[in-house]
């Protein structure tokens, strides 16, 4: 215990050190607050810090660019565009800045290109030059089905992506601090994707860079330390109660030292540390349904770096369900026969 006194004196920005160094309001510190109290109340050596969890860093994951050809049509058929609104977009393509574009700034192409291109086959072929027309069409139809990995080229590949899954150094405030304008940019992303999918190419792009932006300031890394930091200590204080041999409650009575571990569950972690536990499960919902959607729409696409990482990263966010579970029942284990005692819910976080 004094170990962990000096740690909160000596406060370090290391994740092992995350709940002893949070300021006072927020969920670690509750969390802290409850573990000491809890093994006072039980009579218990509160266990030391385990390791923490190890979040997923989407960083490591080696979610690399799904290739796609970027060939288009001849110089001459380039040429014989010039009716059509499509020549500058080719040109864009072809050029530069448009071969060494971000993967945003590809998949705006691209969709340019599928909402140009039926007008300009027309014209073609009004003009004799069936040819071309055909040509264009059959660039068509590869572009609609490469659609899916340009679109995860865009979103699970590049920097905005990487930042909005970035781990954080500290918990701060966290869930209190975030605003609303990451769920609506996810929104957003979410009914784009299945309009482009949906072959809705004239539905809205010039957002699409305002709303990566947005993604890029998102709360992802702060969601996953947060269940790797309240799995770690509710681990911790199941098993004050899981080490104590002698029941509290030997002869089915409630004892004094029973009744104080119910003042303390109530006060402290009824009181506390589930009105966080639930935020953080309201907010886990509101992410993660928008981001799973997204996931999905784009099914057989995600690679399977993508996959392993996703896989690992969902049964991290699991634990923000599973973890409090597993304490109340503890709880409930330790207080059983002590009649007259108020037993928390096991549903009581979410």
């Amino acid at each position: 215990m004094l170990r962990h006194r000096r740690l909160i004196r000596h406060c370090s920005v290391g994740l092992l050190l995350l709940a002893a160094c949070s300021a006072p309001d927020t969920g670690p510190a509750y969390l802290q607050n409850y573990i000491e109290r809890l093994g006072t109340a039980a009579g218990e050596v509160v266990p030391p810090y385990g390791s923490l969890i190890a979040p997923p860093r989407v960083s490591d994951a080696g979610i690399t660019l799904i290739p796609i050809d970027n060939s288009s049509i001849n110089v001459l058929d380039f040429l014989s565009l010039a009716p059509c609104e499509l020549q500058v977009n080719i040109g864009r393509r072809n050029s530069l800045l448009g071969r060494h574009a971000s993967p945003s700034q590809q998949l705006l192409l691209d969709l340019e290109f599928l909402a140009l291109a039926p007008a300009c086959i027309k014209t073609m072929n009004g003009a004799g030059d069936t040819v071309l027309a055909s040509s264009l069409e059959a660039i068509s139809e590869r572009k609609q089905i490469e659609l899916a990995p340009r679109i995860f080229n865009a979103l699970f590949t590049d920097v905005e992506w990487r930042d909005f899954w970035r781990l954080p150094t500290a918990l701060q405030g966290y869930p209190d601090s975030v605003g609303g304008d990451l769920l609506d940019s996810l929104r957003w992303v979410d009914q784009q994707v299945q309009a482009w999918l949906s072959g809705e190419q004239t539905a809205d792009t010039h957002e699409l860079e305002r709303h990566l932006a947005v993604l890029r300031t998102g709360d992802g890394g702060y969601l996953l330390l947060a269940a790797a930091v309240q799995a770690r200590e509710l681990e911790r204080a199941t098993a004050v109660l899981r080490q104590r041999e002698r029941p509290l409650c030997p002869g089915g009575g409630a004892t004094e030292a029973a009744k104080i571990v119910e003042r303390v569950v109530l006060k402290y972690f009824i009181g506390d540390v589930q009105p966080w536990l639930a935020q953080l499960n309201q907010r886990e919902h509101e992410v993660m349904t928008l981001i799973r959607s997204i996931e999905t729409q784009l099914g057989d696409t995600l690679t399977p770096p993508y996959l392993a990482w996703q896989a690992s990263r969902d049964a991290l966010l699991s634990s923000l369900r599973d973890t409090p579970l597993t304490h109340v029942a503890a709880i409930k284990t330790a207080l059983s026969g002590c009649h007259g005692l108020q037993i928390p819910a096991a549903g009581a976080n979410t």
